[in-house]
């Protein structure tokens, strides 16, 4: 009987790590909110840089962003709030996910999104 319920424990601890992990993991993935934290930082109303959000391009305008214009556009730029270099920073998941965000809310898109 001891030995069922500790294998129950380990078996519910287990789970909760899972469910953790893969609540933080759609956190990180959340193209929305890694698009305001990491993009509108530096291109918001009134920018140098020019004001961006998914509906400010087409679909097809994102696309060809994300494949050609953005490495070269950002290999230096350092994000306002953690000094490091932008680009760094981001997985490869996490910038699927803005570009993902970026052309689902584009303006030729079925739900425009500005980024609110």
């Amino acid at each position: 009987m001891e030995r069922l319920y500790s294998s129950f424990i380990t078996a519910l601890l287990f789970g909760l790590l899972l469910v953790t992990a893969g609540s933080a993991m759609a956190q990180s993935l959340n193209g929305k909110e890694l698009y305001r934290n990491n993009c509108k930082v530096c291109h918001d109303k009134g920018s140098p840089q020019g004001q961006y959000s998914p509906m400010t391009l087409t679909q097809d305008q994102w696309r060809t962003f994300f494949k050609l214009k953005l490495i070269p556009a950002h290999k230096n730029v350092l994000h306002p709030k953690t000094g490091g270099k932008l680009l760094e920073q981001l997985t490869p998941d996490q910038m699927k996910a803005i570009q993902r965000f970026a052309i689902d809310h584009a303006a030729d898109s079925e739900q425009p999104a500005t980024c609110g």
